[in-house]
């Protein structure tokens, strides 16, 4: 993430932050993955949630097979793909567990995978992008229903699909809730890295390149305004960005630009799939549409900028955090 140089007099520091907790709405929030025992969970009522995201992901596995059998040349460009859904689809599997005795009607049924409808000839890639980008919308909806720990793992997976789709599209959920994290303040400082290092990348750029760079920018300037005032209780204290950032990538072309502008959204995905681990559905709900729309954005300035798309399946989310916690009784 690019660093800043130097930090701005007057900025909230953390223990100020934390000093602040009962105003904000209550204790700072700890992220599952460190939480341990301390975080509350109630893995029952996410059972609906996750048996749709299953069936979502069995229908992409189907589906891409499908097209896979279609058209045989489409094998190594999907392939790739493919895998991720596979990867998605085993780890939502191992936080399944549905109710049994009293509470078997919690919501556990599955229907068979189904492959969605492909169109003949040309436009089969652009029916997957589509469905794609579904997908990634209903994890983002998904995350606001779920508890925090699970909420985590949908963002991430809903920011990999967006990163398949190459699309970013919608406008993001209100927020009206108030959370005073640490979690907050980190998607914060990376919005705020965001808007200084496509100042400097927008101007190498022209044309229609530029004018997407620009509206990226106002959309991040807009993105950043919402989180200061979610973390802005009394006038005079929102959280200040740095005066400027060591930026990863030094930019001399406007292919360099590129390269710039997908680390920028590299750095937001953790910090908002880490955001969607909030008490407040309404806050998680717009962590998952940050950590989409940045990932689909990486995506994008990187087949600008002529470097490969990035591996991971679940970006943004540490490895410990993609296993279900036991919990008594359940």
């Amino acid at each position: 993430m690019p660093e800043a140089v130097p930090r701005l007099p007057g900025a909230a520091s953390r223990r100020a932050l934390l000093g602040r907790g009962a105003v904000l709405g209550g204790a700072a929030l700890l992220l599952p993955w460190a939480a341990g025992c301390a975080a509350e969970t109630h893995p029952h009522k996410d059972v609906p949630t996750l048996a749709g995201a299953i069936a979502s992901e069995q229908n992409l596995i189907a589906t891409y097979e499908a097209a896979k059998a279609a058209d045989a040349s489409l094998a190594a460009r999907l392939d790739r793909v493919l895998a991720h859904h596979r990867e998605h689809l085993a780890v939502l599997q191992r936080h399944y567990v549905p109710g049994s005795g009293d509470r078997a009607d919690e919501g556990g049924g599955i229907p068979a995978p189904s492959a969605l409808p492909l169109p003949d000839g040309g436009g089969v890639l652009e029916a997957l992008r589509d469905a794609e980008d579904r997908a990634a919308q209903a994890r983002g909806a998904d995350a606001a229903k779920a508890a925090p720990g699970l909420a985590q793992l949908l963002a991430s997976i809903g920011a990999c699909e967006a990163g398949h789709a190459m699309l970013a599209s919608g406008e993001p959920p209100p927020v009206r809730s108030n959370s005073g994290t640490e979690a907050v303040r980190t998607a914060l400082g990376a919005e705020h890295a965001a808007v200084y290092g496509y100042g400097v990348l927008g101007a190498h750029l022209r044309g229609s390149l530029r004018t997407t760079a620009k509206t990226v920018w106002n959309d991040h300037r807009a993105r950043r305004d919402t989180l200061v005032s979610i973390l802005s209780v009394e006038p005079g204290e929102a959280v200040a960005g740095a005066a400027a950032y060591r930026l990863p990538v030094k930019v001399t072309s406007a292919r360099s630009a590129a390269r710039l502008a997908a680390a920028l959204e590299d750095d937001l995905v953790p910090a908002y799939v880490a955001l969607a681990g909030a008490s407040s559905p309404d806050l998680r709900a717009y962590a998952a549409d940050g950590a989409r729309r940045a990932r689909a954005r990486s995506a994008a300035w990187r087949t600008k900028a002529g470097i490969p798309a990035r591996a991971d399946a679940f970006p943004g989310l540490p490895p410990s955090a993609r296993s279900p916690r036991p919990v008594p009784g359940e």
